[in-house]
């Protein structure tokens, strides 16, 4: 087997969370008196994390006055509200428990917030994976390769050409590259064919299953 570890990225390859998104972004943007967003529009906002999505879902975007105490009331409010229709794509849970017993290391690199990637970790992954490195506000988040070296080194990976990263976006696939890992983009995700088709993956998927053939 080349690989000994594999990489997940969370929102749109291992969890469909588009509309817990969508309603909690909805939902402060009517509190504070601002148009919604379609859930087409909202996926197009993620896969930077939430101060991106939330910049991108206001009208003025970061310039609005009262922004900062948007965001923080934002992330509060979606982390109490993320796992009302947020669920594991088909075959995830299946496929990632047959690459434990293959012996394989995992681990989850993402831009959501790491409040809300911990508590869906231990609500759908655990105790296959249990290394999860979110947005702590602190390390540099994608497609900057920082979060993929905190990851390797919680695995104890040194030897990159063993790593395959997974994602479903343009900013994953730049994260790969930048940290110089073999990936591979999950068409069913966030983000069309249009978008994905530009960059060098060893393999796209339509089905989370097929990374076992790879």
């Amino acid at each position: 087997m080349k690989y000994e570890a594999i990489l997940f990225d969370l929102d749109g390859t291992l969890l469909y969370t588009l509309e817990d998104l969508t309603d909690s972004i909805n939902y402060m943007l009517d509190k504070y008196g601002f148009p919604t967003h379609s859930i087409d529009d909202v996926r197009r906002f993620v896969g930077n994390g939430l101060r991106k999505l939330v910049e991108r879902a206001l009208p003025e975007g970061p310039d609005y006055k009262h922004f900062e105490e948007f965001l923080k009331e934002f992330i509060e409010y979606y982390n109490c509200h993320n796992l009302i229709k947020t669920k594991p794509y088909d075959g995830v849970i299946e496929t990632t428990e047959k690459l434990a017993a293959l012996g394989m290391k995992m681990a989850i690199v993402t831009n959501k917030g790491q409040t809300a990637s911990d508590s869906l970790i231990d609500d759908f992954f655990a105790p296959h994976i249990t290394i999860v490195v979110g947005d702590d506000g602190i390390h540099k988040r994608k497609p900057d390769p920082e979060p993929i070296e905190i990851a390797l080194n919680k695995l104890g990976i040194t030897d990159k050409s063993k790593v395959l990263y997974v994602g479903d976006s343009e900013v994953d696939a730049t994260t790969a590259e930048n940290a110089g890992l073999d990936y591979v983009l999950c068409t069913y995700g966030f983000r069309d064919m249009d978008v994905l088709q530009q960059f060098h993956p060893i393999a796209y998927v339509d089905s989370f299953s097929k990374l076992l053939d790879i």
